[in-house]
């Protein structure tokens, strides 16, 4: 038996696509409140006649990361476990949340395992966790992790789940962590990355200078699923495909969705004025930042990263980004056409 968190995730629901596909027994762990449409929206659209079946092969079970007992119960005769449960957030009202969430519950999860007797456990972390380079822009796993202003809560948050899996391998659990770049694939049009094909359909105007890494979901599905099917421990993998620059994703986004692309360059100056202009209307509004000091400054960054290690231990083979954005978008037109995705 397998256990997985955050199956209504991006990556979640992938994995779980895939494991179940492969005949796994999977137990997915969810919040009383998450909803499973996008979950049975994405089989359909990966298994269109034969969806319904192999959904009803997951076993759901309400509980939460933050609860060890519930942590606990759920592991009962389960010998791996995914973790993809994590708050993605960059609104400083929601860093609290955030922390004990990634942090806290990535402790719990890995207690709970302890405990239970898990063999192994494949930690989806994040390539924000992996940290910046003092000079240049080439990243790799041989990077050391230092405390910086520069770097997000998120990517705190991500680098303090990092350490308690870490911890855990020192305390006799077998491990094996992922770091996926930019992740681009069919999910929540309102959640995560997803929202990047919702924002530039809607009708961006302003691209940034930035540039980062990008993967398709399904390659960081395969990369997980691999790593826990082969005698590999301890090690940690980035997990990209390409490295290109924000406006020729969004480019490339606005073509598949039939859309204009961005026009206007928002550079690091005009992206400074606007988070400060944004942080001035959403405490008018009462609502959240389109846009924080956080994510102005990650847009005009600039940073590559390295597929060499996972491509040389899994002569993994990855999809371009083009393929990817083919897929999301084919995905969110065929759900909008019949009203299921708006």
């Amino acid at each position: 038996m397998i256990l997985l968190t955050g199956g209504s995730g991006l990556v979640g629901s992938h994995l779980i696509y895939d494991l179940t596909a492969s005949g796994e027994r999977v137990r997915a762990l969810k919040r009383k409140s998450s909803r499973l449409d996008i979950v049975k929206k994405i089989f359909r659209w990966y298994n269109p006649t034969g969806y319904e079946e192999q959904f009803e092969k997951i076993e759901w079970v309400d509980g939460d990361i933050s609860d060890i007992i519930s942590l606990r119960e759920a592991l009962k005769g389960v010998k791996k476990v995914f973790h993809c449960a994590a708050v993605v957030s960059f609104i400083p009202s929601e860093r609290p949340w955030m922390l004990k969430i990634n942090i806290e519950g990535t402790a719990n999860l890995v207690n709970a395992c302890l405990l239970e007797g898990v063999e192994k456990f494949c930690h989806c972390s994040s390539i924000s966790a992996v940290g910046r380079p003092d000079t240049g822009t080439w990243v790799d796993e041989s990077l050391i992790w230092k405390t910086s202003r520069k770097n997000s809560y998120y990517s705190i948050s991500k680098f303090g789940a990092e350490r308690e899996v870490w911890r855990g391998s020192e305390e006799g659990l077998n491990v094996v962590i992922v770091n996926p770049s930019v992740i681009i694939g069919p999910g929540d049009p309102y959640r995560s990355s997803a929202r990047l094909f919702t924002t530039v359909k809607n009708g961006l105007r302003f691209y940034s200078t930035g540039a980062t890494g990008f993967v398709d979901a399904r390659d960081v599905s395969k990369a997980m699923k691999e790593l826990m099917e082969k005698d590999i421990v301890n090690e940690r993998y980035i997990v990209n495909s390409e490295n290109m620059s924000y406006k020729a994703l969004f480019e490339m986004i606005a073509r598949h969705a039939r859309v204009k692309p961005p026009f206007f360059k928002a550079g690091p100056l005009l992206s400074e004025a606007a988070w400060r202009l944004e942080k001035v209307r959403s405490i008018v509004t009462g609502s959240n930042p389109l846009i924080t000091r956080e994510t102005a400054r990650s847009a005009n960054s600039n940073f590559q990263f390295s597929n060499e290690k996972i491509v040389q231990d899994l002569n993994l083979s990855f999809r371009t980004i083009e393929e990817a954005a083919h897929n999301t978008a084919g995905f969110f037109e065929m759900f909008a056409e019949e009203g299921k995705v708006r």
